[in-house]
C-alpha cells in the first residue's frame, strides 16, 4: 500500500507539471520548454517505477504462500524466464485464476514491467527522435514514453490489478486470504471512489492499445 501511494502521489506531480508543460509550449521560451518536459518526465517515471515496485511486493509476498514445482523454478532459471510472466504464474496459483484472466494479467504485466525496464535499464544508445503524442514534435524517447498520460495508464493498471485481487480474488491459502482483508481496506481509504477503469493493456508512447514500439 505505501508505494500504491506513492505512485499516486507522484502521478498527480505527472498531471500538474503535464498542465504546466502545456503552458510552457504556448510560449516561446525554448528553455523553459525543455525545463517543462524535464519535469513532467522525472514525475512520470517515478509513478511508473513505484507501480512496478508495488507490485513486486505484492508478487514476494504472494511468493511465500504458493509451492512451485522444482522443475519450473529450474527451468525459469535456464531459460531466464521474463519477470512479468513469473509474477503472472504465482498470482495465478495464489487466486486461482482461470486461463482468459491470466493472460489479461501477464499483457498487463507485461507492459507494466516494459516501461519499468526502459527506466532501469535504458540502451545508453543515441537514438533517433519520437514525435511527442500532444506537442507533436520530435523529442528524445524518454519524454514520450514518461509521461503523464502514460504514467497514469500504468498506475491505473497496476493499481487495478491490486484492487481486482482485493475484492474478487479467490485465495486458496487462509494466510492469503487474512492479507487480503487488510489490503483491501487499505485500498478502499487511497481510493475512497473506488477504483478507476483500467484501461486496455498495451502502453507505447501516444498510449494507444495496439502501438508498437
Amino acid at each position: 500500500p505505501t508505494w500504491v501511494e506513492l505512485a499516486l502521489r507522484h502521478l498527480d506531480d505527472a498531471k500538474a507539471r503535464r498542465a504546466a508543460r502545456y503552458i510552457a509550449w504556448l510560449g516561446t521560451d525554448e528553455q523553459e520548454k525543455a525545463a517543462a518536459l524535464e519535469r513532467e518526465f522525472e514525475s512520470s517515471m517515478q509513478a511508473v517505477m513505484a507501480a512496478a515496485i508495488a507490485l513486486d511486493a505484492f508478487y514476494s509476498i504472494m511468493q511465500t504462500h504458493v509451492k512451485l514445482p522444482p522443475q519450473l523454478v529450474t527451468q525459469w532459471r535456464t531459460k531466464r524466464t521474463p519477470r512479468h510472466s513469473q509474477v503472472a504464474e504465482i498470482l495465478r496459483r495464489a487466486f486461482q485464476l482461470k486461463p482468459k484472466g491470466t493472460a489479461v494479467l501477464r499483457q498487463e504485466l507485461k507492459e507494466i514491467y516494459r516501461l519499468r525496464n526502459l527506466a532501469v535499464h535504458p540502451s545508453g544508445k543515441i537514438e533517433a527522435p519520437i514525435l511527442h503524442p500532444e506537442i507533436k514534435v520530435g523529442v528524445e524517447w524518454r519524454f514520450a514514453y514518461f509521461c503523464a498520460h502514460n504514467a497514469e495508464l500504468i498506475v491505473n493498471a497496476a493499481t487495478g490489478i491490486l484492487w481486482e485481487l482485493a475484492h474478487r480474488g479467490n485465495a486458496r491459502d487462509s494466510q492469503i486470504k487474512d492479507y487480503m482483508v487488510a489490503l483491501r481496506q487499505r485500498l478502499s481509504e487511497l481510493f475512497p471512489s473506488g477504483h478507476p477503469l483500467k484501461p486496455a493493456a498495451d502502453f507505447g508512447p501516444d498510449g494507444r492499445k495496439g502501438h508498437s514500439v
